[in-house]
C-alpha cells in the first residue's frame, strides 16, 4: 500500500470519522444550496431573460400543448424529447401567470436543487470519511458550476449535466463497493435516464467514467446495477414512444428533416484548431491540468480519474462535432469543476497531520464549518451587491409594457422587442425568416406573439442552399434538394397567405442569396411595406 493510500485509510479508520461525517455532509449541502440560491437570485432579478435555443424549445412546447404536430406544424431538427421536457414551465407560466422566461429559469433551478438533494442522499451511503469528504467537495463544485451558467443556462447539455451528476456520484460509490439503497438507485437512474435520452452522444460521454472504473477494478457486476437498468428503461420507453407517434410526424422527421440536416451538416462545421484554441482554450488547459492531477492522485480515489474521463470524452465529442458553439463545452466545464474540487480535497487529505494540531479530523470539520459560514455569508453579500449594481447599470424596463408587473434590466429585452410591440398586438402573428433561432427567440416569448409559420426559424433555407451549391453532389441529389427548397419556400408563402402576419422580419444575409431567383417578396409579400432596417434585418409591416 502506498503512503498516499495509508494516509487516506488512516483518516477513514479514525474513531471520530463516523461522528463527524454527518457534520461535514450537512455543511457541504448547506454551502452547495447557498451557491444555488445565489444563482437563482440572479434569474429572479432577470425575469425576462432567456436565450434563443432555450426559447425555441419552450415555444415549441407551447405549440405542442395547443395541438400542433412537431415536424408538420412546427419544424426543427432536434428529436421531440427537447420539446416534451419544456411542457412543465409552459404550464406553470399559464396557470400562475408569470412570464414564461422566469418560469423556465425557475424550472431549471428546481432541477438543480433536486440534483443536489439527490447527491446528498447518495452521499449518506458513503461510510468512509475520506470518500464522503471527496464527494462533498465534488458536490460543492457541481453547485458552483451551476450557479455561474448564463448563456448556456437551460441548454440540453446543461440539463444533462444537472440530471447526470447524482448518477455519477452514485456510480462512484457503487464501484467502490458501498451498499446502496434500491430506491436511491431507482430515483437517481430514472433522473439520469431523461438526460441521457436527449442526445445519443450523451451516453458515450457517460460511458467514459464507467470505463475508468472498470479498468481500475476489473469488475463486471456494477455495469448491470439497479440505477443503470433504471436509466436504460427510460431510454427504451422514449425510443418505443416513436411507435405511437402519427405516421405523418414520423415521415416528416425521418424522410424530410433528418436527410436535409444530415446532408447539410457541413454548413455548421468550423476548424477544429479554431474551435479548441480560441474561445475555449482555457477549458482545454484546465482539462489537461486536472488530468495530470488525477493521474498523480489515482491511488487515493477513483473519483478524480472518472471526472477527468468524463471531461475528456465530452471534449472529444466537442472536437469531433466540429462546431464552436459554447453549449457543447458545458459538460467539459462540469467535469473540470468537479475534478478541481475533488483533487483539492485529496491534496488536503494528504497534507501532514502535524500541520493541524492533535486531530486532523477535528481540524477538517472546523475548517468546513468556517468555510460554510464565512464563505457562504460573504458570497451571499457579494452576489447581492453585484446584482444591485447590475440593476443600477441597466435602465429599468417596466414589465407593464408586456402585460406583467415589476421591472427587469432593459438589457434583458431583445432589441427587436420594441418594434414588435410598437407595430403589433398580442393577437397578431409575427414571422422571422432568419438563419438562426435569434432574434425570433426570445422576441416571440418576451412579447407573447404567435408564430405565423410552421418554420419557427429559417435555418433550413441556407442549409438547403448550401447543399445545392456543393460541387461534390450528384445531379440526382441536387435536383432532390432543389425541390425540397422550392417546397419550403412554397410553405412559407402558404403560411403568410393563411396567417397574415402583422410583421415579417427578414435577415438580409444570408436570405438575399437564399431567395435569389425566387422573387419571394414580390410573390408572397406584395401587401407588405418595409418600415425599418436594424442590425441587417429588414422589418416589413402588413398594409391593413
Amino acid at each position: 500500500m502506498s503512503e498516499q493510500e495509508q494516509t487516506i485509510e488512516a483518516i477513514d479508520k479514525s474513531p471520530l470519522a463516523s461522528e463527524l461525517s454527518n457534520v461535514v455532509l450537512l455543511v457541504g449541502m448547506s454551502l452547495a444550496l447557498t451557491l444555488l440560491a445565489t444563482g437563482c437570485n440572479y434569474w429572479l432579478n432577470h425575469p425576462m431573460l432567456i436565450y434563443c435555443d432555450q426559447g425555441l424549445f419552450v415555444s415549441m412546447a407551447q405549440l405542442l400543448l395547443e395541438g400542433r404536430m412537431p415536424y408538420v406544424d412546427m419544424f426543427d431538427v432536434n428529436p421531440p424529447l427537447a420539446i416534451y421536457f419544456q411542457v412543465i414551465p409552459v404550464l406553470v407560466s399559464k396557470y400562475f401567470y408569470i412570464p414564461i422566461p422566469l418560469s423556465f429559469s425557475m424550472y431549471i433551478y428546481a432541477l438543480s436543487f433536486l440534483s443536489c438533494i439527490l447527491i446528498g442522499w447518495v452521499l449518506l451511503s458513503a461510510r468512509r470519511f475520506g470518500a464522503l469528504l471527496t464527494g462533498v467537495c465534488a458536490l460543492v463544485a457541481f453547485a458552483y458550476f451551476n450557479q455561474i451558467q448564463r448563456l448556456d443556462f437551460g441548454q440540453r447539455e446543461h440539463i444533462f449535466c444537472i440530471v447526470y451528476a447524482p448518477f455519477f456520484m452514485l456510480r462512484y460509490l457503487r464501484w467502490e463497493g458501498f451498499k446502496l439503497g434500491r430506491y436511491q438507485a431507482i430515483a437517481v437512474g430514472l433522473f439520469a435516464g431523461v438526460g441521457l435520452a436527449f442526445k445519443p452522444h450523451f451516453m458515450i460521454m457517460a460511458s467514459a467514467p464507467e470505463i475508468a472504473w472498470w479498468l481500475r477494478t476489473g469488475k463486471w457486476r456494477p455495469l448491470v446495477a439497479t440505477e443503470v437498468l433504471a436509466a436504460v428503461a427510460v431510454i427504451v420507453v422514449y425510443l418505443l414512444h416513436f411507435i405511437f407517434l402519427p405516421a405523418q410526424e414520423l415521415k416528416a422527421f425521418f424522410q424530410f428533416v433528418v436527410p436535409i440536416y444530415k446532408e447539410g451538416y457541413s454548413y455548421y462545421v468550423t476548424s477544429p484548431i479554431y474551435n479548441m484554441a480560441t474561445c475555449w482554450r482555457s477549458d482545454f488547459f484546465l482539462l489537461a491540468l486536472t488530468s495530470v492531477g488525477a493521474l498523480a492522485l489515482a491511488r487515493c480515489s477513483s473519483l478524480a480519474p472518472a471526472a477527468c474521463a468524463f471531461s475528456f470524452m465530452s471534449g472529444l465529442v466537442y472536437v469531433l462535432a466540429g462546431q464552436v458553439w459554447s453549449c457543447h463545452m458545458v459538460a467539459v466545464r462540469m467535469g473540470n469543476a468537479m475534478a478541481v474540487g475533488i483533487e483539492l480535497c485529496l491534496l488536503y487529505q494528504l497534507l501532514p497531520a502535524q500541520l493541524f494540531g492533535a486531530d486532523k479530523l477535528k481540524s477538517t470539520t472546523l475548517a468546513m464549518l468556517i468555510l460554510g459560514i464565512v464563505g457562504g455569508g460573504y458570497y451571499l453579500s457579494n452576489i447581492k451587491e453585484r446584482d444591485a449594481q447590475e440593476q443600477l447599470d441597466s435602465i429599468p424596463y417596466n414589465l407593464s409594457q408586456v402585460g406583467y408587473s415589476g421591472i427587469c434590466p432593459s438589457s434583458d429585452m431583445d432589441p427587436f422587442v420594441a418594434s414588435c410591440l410598437a407595430n403589433s398586438t398580442k393577437n397578431d402573428t409575427v414571422l422571422f425568416i432568419c438563419a438562426s433561432m435569434a432574434p425570433g427567440y426570445p422576441v416571440m416569448l418576451q412579447t407573447e406573439r404567435r408564430p405565423a409559420s410552421r418554420f419557427l426559424h429559417g435555418m433550413m433555407l441556407p442549409i438547403l442552399t448550401h447543399i445545392i451549391a456543393r460541387p461534390d453532389l450528384s445531379e440526382a441529389k441536387r435536383d432532390h434538394f432543389r425541390k425540397d427548397k422550392e417546397q419550403v419556400i412554397a410553405w412559407y408563402g402558404e403560411d403568410i397567405a393563411k396567417n397574415k402576419p402583422k410583421l415579417i422580419y427578414i435577415q438580409e444575409n444570408p436570405m438575399n442569396w437564399v431567395f435569389l431567383n425566387y422573387n419571394f417578396i414580390d410573390s408572397h409579400m406584395s401587401n407588405y411595406k418595409m418600415i425599418d432596417k436594424k442590425d441587417g434585418i429588414s422589418i416589413y409591416k402588413r398594409n391593413d
